[in-house]
């Protein structure tokens, strides 16, 4: 016989089922706009039957219902893409920005640049050349040889204070991670702690999963959730996280259950700049290729920079080494100014070894030049008359011809001077096509980080549009299951209604006569 108030019971566990999921979709109608919010499910589940005995044999009467556990509307896949082309758009964003500001450094738009100035120079000579003993034309060339080392210890600067504010920026990365990590550490615990009681923290999960997103901006992060076998009858999870190349083995693990595993700013011994190491052993981070800002930072500080200052010092040593070699082999208007060096490195030797090492950081206008403009070379060397040979502009002449190729500088070429023979001071055809191939280069380099930050936009975009259609609260979809909850509830209620009548009459009327 079923107990007198199971019906009751069956209907208020139907009240209380109702209610809760009226609860549930409240609380996703006020999170709706939330940023990271997840949509929440109700799972309602039949109660285990109560069986009785009914003529002799075993009858099994449903009980109602509960809320077996209140779920997210996660897509985990959708999740993991999303994270990898997030971390891949934020490396092309973060690649894109850095390499137009290193294109900004260059000025090609103005006339103040090198392409500038080196027209400029080169004119300079042309004007020289036309009146070698004018006072005021050698002052030009002076000038312009001045605007040009100038301009080159500027690149050389702003190179160098763009890679220690990239190295700033790992720095500061590097402890964003740690953040981080140490962040979703702490809620891991929490939720384990929950989990084990049998609860479902589903907000606590979704600050969880909102650093991680957050985090995978700054590097390539994989999850790996697992049940924890110390508690099969419930679900309880072990939360690992790795960082980097999920390819290298042993994986880098950067939190695994209720630890974390720090990282930490080493300095390279050979440049100083910041390298990625664990902070436990000092091991290096392999961050993987093309993902995050933090590798961004790295190649772009480390490969990038780099390559450009090592090219900006084989343009100022090609520059020095052709008109070096062309000024030591005629003489200025006075007879003991032969055989000097045009440009020097700055270090206070200004006659030869003829090619000394010049880089754009240090490269200088002869100093002994400057203090006397009549020492700068225009006609060749004397014949040994002791004259110097009035109105003689071949040096001048070969020198402002280097704008347009190596024409005269093809017996020194062809006598190894600067090099093997035939090797020219630029491996191009002049000085300025090498400039220009340089630059268009760069500006390749940004157009290409551009297209791909752009497309990585459209990736995120879609993937960010299928999170949305899983995990994104449909305001006419919560109404509609208001309603349902509610008819529902009501339902209950009738119920309640009814069963109390019964028993009214069992108690008031059963065993009465009248």
């Amino acid at each position: 016989m079923l107990p007198t108030f199971f019906g009751l019971e069956l209907a208020v566990r139907a009240l209380e089922t109702q209610q809760a999921a009226i609860n549930v979709s409240g609380h996703n109608m006020a999170n709706a706009n939330a940023t990271g919010y997840t949509r929440q499910i109700t799972d309602m589940k039949a109660t285990i039957p109560f069986t009785l005995q009914y003529y002799g044999k075993d009858l099994s009467i449903g009980t109602g219902v509960n809320v077996a556990h209140i779920e997210r509307a996660r897509d985990v896949f959708v999740d993991r893409q999303y994270r990898l082309e997030s971390s891949k758009q934020q490396y092309w964003l973060s690649r894109q920005d850095l390499l137009g500001k290193v294109e900004g450094i260059f000025n090609e738009s103005s006339e103040f640049s090198i392409s500038g100035d080196l027209e400029k120079f080169w004119t300079a000579w042309s004007d020289l050349a036309t009146n070698p003993e004018n006072s005021g034309a050698r002052s030009v060339v002076k000038g312009r040889a001045l605007a040009l080392t100038d301009t080159f210890h500027y690149l050389a600067q702003q190179i160098e204070d763009k890679k220690t504010a990239v190295n700033d920026n790992v720095i500061a990365q590097i402890d964003q991670i740690n953040l981080y990590a140490q962040q979703i550490t702490d809620l891991s615990n929490q939720i384990k702690n929950a989990q084990v009681t049998g609860d479902f923290p589903n907000d606590l999960l979704d600050k969880r999963d909102n650093l991680v997103d957050e985090l995978s901006k700054i590097a390539n992060i994989k999850v790996i959730e697992q049940s924890d076998p110390r508690f099969p009858d419930r679900m309880v999870s072990i939360y690992t996280l790795v960082i980097g190349d999920d390819t290298v083995l042993p994986q880098q693990v950067l939190v695994c259950d209720r630890e974390v595993n720090l990282l930490k700013a080493v300095a390279d011994p050979v440049t100083g700049f910041a390298t990625v190491a664990w902070k436990d052993n000092g091991v290096p981070v392999a961050l993987g290729s093309q993902k995050g800002l933090l590798q961004a930072n790295l190649e772009v500080r480390d490969v990038y920079l780099k390559d450009m200052e090592n090219e900006l010092n084989t343009i100022a040593q090609g520059i020095a080494d052709a008109v070096n070699a062309l000024h030591q082999t005629g003489q200025g208007l006075l007879v003991e100014a032969v055989g000097l060096n045009f440009f020097t490195d700055g270090s206070g030797t200004t006659t030869p070894p003829a090619l000394p090492l010049i880089t754009a950081a240090n490269i200088s206008f002869n100093p002994d030049l400057a203090a006397d403009v009549r020492r700068i070379s225009t006609g060749a060397i004397d014949d040994g008359s002791g004259e110097v040979k009035s109105g003689d502009a071949t040096v001048a002449n070969a020198i402002a011809s280097l704008g347009d190729g190596w024409a005269a500088l093809k017996d020194l070429i062809a006598a190894g001077a600067f090099g093997a023979p035939g090797k020219t001071p630029l491996e191009s055809t002049s000085i300025s096509d090498y400039y220009n191939a340089f630059i268009a280069r760069v500006g390749v380099d940004v157009q290409t980080a551009t297209r791909m930050a752009e497309s990585q936009e459209m990736l995120v975009y879609q993937l960010t549009l299928q999170r949305e259609a899983v995990s994104g609260v449909n305001l006419d979809e919560e109404m509609t299951n208001l309603i349902k909850f509610q008819k529902s509830y009501t339902a209950a209620a009738r119920l309640v209604t009814m069963f109390d009548d019964m028993l009214e009459t069992v108690v008031k009327g059963m065993g009465i006569t009248r």
